[in-house]
């Protein structure tokens, strides 16, 4: 492989996972747009009420920003890629 080809395929990957990254987080603005309330609130929880749904909130995005630790640690011409 000449150094043409191994900085092209280079590029290409970097382009690939920038698109992705972009994509992810124009669905999360859009995703956190429509969670903006048009309504007014319903009535809150009690607090006891509302300790299950926190902590499943927290654990989903422990486990979204680990994922996304990892892909972005990951280098680009690891030869390891994610099937579209």
């Amino acid at each position: 492989m000449n150094a043409f080809a191994h900085a092209e395929i280079h590029a290409s990957t970097h382009a690939a996972r920038t698109a992705e990254l972009t994509a992810e987080a124009a669905a999360w603005r859009l995703a956190r747009g429509a969670a903006t309330p048009t309504t007014p609130a319903p009535p809150a929880l009690p607090v006891r009420a509302a300790l299950p749904v926190l902590a499943a909130l927290r654990n989903r995005l422990g486990e979204a920003l680990v994922s996304a630790g990892i892909r972005l640690m990951r280098p680009a011409h690891s030869g390891v890629h994610r099937p579209a």
